[in-house]
């Protein structure tokens, strides 16, 4: 994804843009009305591409590619790499975009009855280091090419199986 870090022509640093953790009251209040803006990675990790078991809402009790909201102010790419960190353990390498999607749900992580609406940039990776998973996400999952059945496939949320399509023969 292109990036513009400019504005009246001159480049700006975006560094002073970041503003950290957002207390609960007014996160949930932002969550409630915005369309969030994310980043999902599938990673190439043990033969196949990782997937885990998300532990809260939305998605819950789905298998997912790691990630989640962009951070303000961060590079894109840099903000996916913390998030892998962050929620895996794992080094990405060979960063490659897939593509982008919007996901809708009828939940949400705070009970404020609106749902969640996601504006997704989806990568591919392949991740370093050991797998690390933190208290988000559990039961990883590796899907090869050789798992990755009709069966199987049409099991996955609509979003996971259509860029697990494209990550797929990249491994």
């Amino acid at each position: 994804m292109k990036e513009y870090f400019f504005e009246d022509g001159r480049e700006i640093n975006p560094k002073p843009l970041e503003i950290g953790f957002i207390p609960a009251e007014e996160y949930k209040n932002i969550h409630a009305k915005t369309v969030r803006a994310c980043h999902d990675i599938f990673i190439e990790y043990g033969g196949g591409i990782l997937l885990v078991r998300r532990k809260s809402l939305p998605a819950k009790n789905v298998f997912w590619p790691i990630g989640g909201g962009l951070l303000r102010g961060i590079p894109i790419e840099e903000s996916l790499r913390r998030k892998v960190r962050e929620e895996c353990g794992l080094e990405i390498e060979n960063l490659k975009e897939l593509g982008s999607g919007r996901t809708t749900f009828a939940t949400d992580p705070f009970g404020h009855g609106r749902g969640t609406d996601t504006f997704n940039v989806a990568y591919f990776g392949r991740g370093a280091g050991e797998l690390k998973l933190n208290d988000l996400h559990e039961e990883p999952l590796i899907i090869t090419p050789a798992k990755y059945t009709p069966e199987f496939r049409q099991s996955l949320d609509p979003y996971v199986r259509d860029f697990l399509d494209l990550a797929t023969p990249l491994i």
